[in-house]
């Protein structure tokens, strides 16, 4: 088969990740991602899924080992759990429902009365979510559903340093007053160790965001 080479850009909204992906905080385990072509000005949606990794599966399987109506889901994400490659897990509408949906893409599996399904997860082998981690879900997903080989994944809209220093003090002072925000030795050394720049520069972006 002839896949279409294309440059796929990806989406991710959430402040968490970017806060993992400087070093604010630790990786997530989860995220919603979304993902774009570009033709001429104009970015075109292609689809979106949640990335799960296995440290957000394991730590919701307890509540889920009590539930009866889950045990096949249980069983799948053990099976997974044991594995070292990507899983997908697929949500399929019923017939009747009134927002009835089936995703547009000719290689999802159908089920017992023939539809596709509406959405589906992307379960990678990784305990948490790092840049790495999206590429290779991405690229995935464009060969196996989309019939497109991504030359360069590149973020949409990508959040910066700066706009995820000033997001993470202004939830940290959610919590304390601004003059009792203190910052680590762990977090600065991360800081300058991911982003590449010395110890003062780093608390010249921090302090110039406490608000």
């Amino acid at each position: 088969m002839k896949y279409i080479e294309k440059n796929i850009y990806v989406e991710i909204s959430s402040f968490n990740y970017w806060w993992g992906i400087y070093g604010f905080s630790d990786l997530e385990g989860w995220e919603d991602i979304v993902f774009y072509e570009k033709t001429d000005q104009d970015y075109i949606r292609l689809g979106s899924t949640c990335v799960c990794t296995k440290n957000y599966l394991r730590n919701g399987l307890e509540d889920l080992e009590n539930d009866a109506d889950e045990l096949d889901f249980v069983v799948e994400i053990k099976e997974h759990l044991i594995g070292n490659e990507i899983h997908y897990h697929y949500y399929y509408d019923s017939p009747n429902d009134e927002d009835f949906f089936e995703l547009p893409y000719e290689k999802l599996p159908k089920n017992e009365y023939n539809i596709k399904p509406r959405s589906f997860e992307i379960w990678h082998p990784d305990e948490v979510i790092n840049q790495k981690t999206i590429t290779e879900c991405v690229k995935v997903i464009c060969s196996r559903f989309l019939n497109i080989e991504a030359a360069n994944i590149e973020y949409y809209e990508a959040v910066t340093f700066e706009e995820a220093s000033a997001s993470y003090l202004e939830e940290q002072s959610r919590w304390v007053s601004a003059k009792d925000i203190v910052f680590t030795d762990e977090l600065i050394d991360n800081l300058m160790n991911k982003m590449s720049k010395t110890k003062d520069e780093i608390l010249m972006i921090l302090n110039k965001n406490i608000k």
